[in-house]
């Protein structure tokens, strides 16, 4: 089983949860945190998966380890982004799908939590998290143009480019700075933006 950053993953014991602090009662109680997790970027070792617990409050968040071992499904989201739309949503994402038609992509936070478990954390005024997947970077043009698209939609839309074997960053700051903040399993760099594309 392959399990990616932002997968939704439901786990067979809570037994199996590793984690350096106590274990909140809450992740072991609530039904956004019972059994249910999702995947952090983080580097391990081989066989073991960083997750993280969200309750019912943005209060509420606990980092934990699990062995692979322990996750019986899993949720990408890109089949969260096809899932049952919350109704307080339901424009923006209609538009969402219209606007990534042919790209891959996914919903993530707690609007895609909502709709890959039907386990209801989103309020009406939540932010859609969206990741564009890519194999490499190519073209800003098309990027830049999506980014003005979704500034058209009734929620505020937070893209993250998730690049293969790479990393990720904000699309905001990829359209809009000659530098961006790449997001990887060891950390967090500063880069030229130029240099993110010859990387590739």
């Amino acid at each position: 089983m392959e399990v990616k950053v932002h997968d939704i993953v439901y786990l067979e014991s809570d037994l199996a949860i590793e984690s350096c602090e106590s274990i909140p009662e809450w992740v072991l109680t609530e039904k956004t945190a019972k059994n249910i997790a999702v995947v952090r970027r983080m580097k391990t070792l081989e066989n073991v998966v960083p997750i993280g617990f969200r309750g019912n409050e943005r209060t509420k968040r606990f980092a934990a380890l699990t062995p692979l071992d322990n996750i019986q499904k899993v949720i990408t989201p890109e089949q969260a982004a096809f899932g049952q739309i919350p109704k307080s949503h339901e424009q923006t994402i209609v538009h969402l799908r219209q606007l990534c038609r042919g790209i891959r992509w996914g919903i993530g936070g707690s609007v895609g939590f909502t709709m890959a478990t039907g386990i209801h954390a989103c309020t009406e005024e939540s932010d859609i998290d969206v990741i564009l997947y890519k194999e490499r970077m190519e073209s800003l043009k098309p990027l830049q143009r999506l980014h003005e698209q979704v500034q058209q939609l009734n929620h505020q839309v937070d893209l993250q480019v998730e690049v293969a074997n790479f990393g990720a960053c904000l699309l905001n700051e990829l359209v809009t700075s000659t530098t961006v903040l790449l997001r990887t399993g060891t950390g967090v760099f500063l880069v030229q933006r130029d240099n993110l594309f010859r990387s590739n």
